[in-house]
């Protein structure tokens, strides 16, 4: 997959604000001096610490979209462009002080449906992951999604990601909830197993795939009920 052939999706460059502290996601090079400007208003509104979600900033070699990712992809020379990918977003963490990057360990789309080979993949990449958060000094929390059909276990990803003490999980509400529903699981069960290995999260509210297509990602509100369809945010806290 040459990404020379692919046309350019264009870059999201969203700022999401959280509880004392802010995550930047899929920036293009040329905002980045504008995210800086961002940044520094809103720690003189008394945020305190902020993180980045790959890519930051997306670079021109890399078309696709932000959530894209081709860890678990059967073909090494898609692997090797998420890696550098990567590589990049923790060189510019490190050089603003992000406190950890967020990446996606599978992509639907693009991953492998042999579970044997994701398993595979995956402990490479965690390995490799590992190494570079050291190279970096930056953290990275693997976020967890249950939509890839070969590695969509809590287990797996506890498995993988808890190997190494420079990884974590990123538990988002929303997709842990969408992916739970396609797969007629309980949500709560599979936050509960990976809890142990959490180190961030994403905090948002949806009530089925339909509504998110529809809405998007829904902030927390006090009158999203749980026998109404919505997550709900207190038990999974």
């Amino acid at each position: 997959m040459q990404g020379s052939t692919v046309e350019r999706i264009k870059e999201a460059s969203i700022l999401h604000k959280g509880l004392g502290r802010v995550e930047a996601f899929d920036f293009a090079r040329e905002g980045l001096s504008r995210l800086r400007g961002v940044l520094d208003g809103l720690y003189a509104e008394g945020t305190e610490s902020f993180s980045f979600h790959a890519p930051v900033p997306r670079p021109e070699y890399f078309p696709f979209s932000g959530v894209t990712s081709f860890l678990l992809n059967e073909d090494p020379a898609n692997r090797q462009l998420s890696f550098r990918l990567l590589e990049d977003t923790l060189k510019q963490a490190g050089e603003w002080g992000a406190e950890y990057v967020v990446c996606h360990l599978t992509y639907r789309l693009t991953d492998t449906q042999d579970e044997r080979m994701a398993m595979r993949l995956a402990e490479q990449a965690c390995h490799r992951l590992a190494e570079m958060s050291r190279s970096h000094g930056v953290p990275i929390h693997a976020e967890f999604t249950s939509y890839s059909n070969a590695f969509h276990r809590p287990s797996q990803f506890v498995e993988m990601v808890g190997a190494h003490t420079e990884l974590g999980i990123c538990i988002d509400t929303g997709h842990a909830f969408l992916g739970a529903q396609q797969r007629n699981k309980n949500y709560l069960k599979d936050i509960e197993a990976l809890a142990p290995y959490a180190r961030s999260m994403h905090l948002w509210n949806a009530r089925d795939f339909e509504h998110y297509k529809k809405h998007g990602h829904i902030p927390l509100h006090p009158s999203q009920r749980p026998h109404e369809g919505w997550i709900d945010v207190e038990r999974v806290l």
